[in-house]
């Protein structure tokens, strides 16, 4: 069974003519209630600050909190938009990936979760938005799953087609959390050349432009799953879309069938029958979306129930 976590406080974070839409949340809601309904869905807890303070600096988290507009709308940089709603959506998910952690503790039977959450947020930084993100869920999860005392290290497998820039810099000299992307490159944000490699724990697998199915599948496991041979006792995924052929932001040619190909290659190599967080990161195209989404959670749906 997944564990989805979702809320409707989503639909309330208005970016206006933005790329990061609220249709991106309404395709993702469609997809889990229509065809995942026998699953189960929880509501994702508002964040506390202090849990988001043992990433992100105590100044720019306050500085985000007291810059959310009344009326119309605020930018945190040219791409990162916010709404006078937009403060909860940023709360719920970060809380969402934080209850992930909690609900593994206290039941080992809960082993795969998909927090369906919006906006992104693996370009967020220690102390500044970018690339639609405020607050880095997947780094604030991981660093508090690492704080439980309960996992010794984690391995974090980012598809999305941009580089996770703020995830990297986030753990790269921290030896137990293992962060691997994908992503075209040269591209937004400029950074995830093969040569940064922080302690020993980052690795990265440049794409070129127009790289289809064939080649993505070789370069990925070359430069990923070949070279990390370590043992983990949790995966996170910071699940991505926009690699997909339709997507209107990028310029790699993935189709459908490779997000279950990327799912179910991670985890017969890492997946030891250890728990799963995958987190909504990127997707521009609904179709591209739904479908790349659709097959990931094939393969979450299958190691669930194993």
């Amino acid at each position: 069974m997944i564990n989805f976590f979702y809320t409707d406080e989503y639909l309330k974070h208005d970016t206006g003519q933005h790329p990061e839409s609220i249709e991106r949340i309404k395709t993702v809601k469609k997809l889990i209630f229509e065809n995942y309904e026998s699953h189960n869905f929880l509501n994702p807890p508002l964040a506390n600050k202090e849990i988001i303070y043992n990433v992100h600096d105590k100044e720019y988290i306050d500085y985000i909190f007291d810059n959310i507009p009344d009326t119309g709308f605020s930018y945190f940089d040219p791409d990162t938009v916010a709404c006078p709603n937009s403060l909860n959506s940023y709360l719920c998910a970060v809380g969402g990936s934080v209850e992930a952690v909690n609900q593994i503790n206290l039941n080992k039977n809960k082993k795969v979760f998909f927090c369906a959450h919006r906006p992104p947020g693996h370009h967020a930084e220690r102390n500044k938005a970018m690339g639609f993100g405020v607050f880095n869920n997947v780094a604030i999860s991981a660093d508090y799953a690492l704080r439980s005392k309960k996992f010794e290290k984690i391995l974090i497998i980012d598809f999305d087609v941009h580089h996770g820039n703020g995830t990297q810099h986030i753990f790269e000299n921290n030896p137990n959390i293992f962060y691997a992307s994908s992503h075209q490159y040269p591209y937004y944000p400029g950074t995830g050349d093969l040569t940064e490699k922080g302690c020993g724990n980052i690795f990265n697998c440049p794409l070129p432009a127009n790289c289809d199915s064939k080649l993505f599948r070789k370069l990925f496991s070359e430069n990923i799953v070949d070279k990390i041979n370590q043992n983990f006792d949790l995966l996170y995924f910071s699940a991505g879309f926009d690699a997909h052929v339709l997507d209107p932001l990028a310029s790699i040619n993935l189709e459908d069938e490779d997000f279950f190909w990327i799912t179910k290659k991670i985890l017969d190599k890492f997946a030891n029958n250890i728990p799963i967080i995958s987190v909504l990161e990127g997707g521009y195209d609904m179709k591209g979306l739904y479908n790349g989404l659709n097959n990931h959670l094939k393969v979450l749906q299958d190691y669930s129930y194993e």
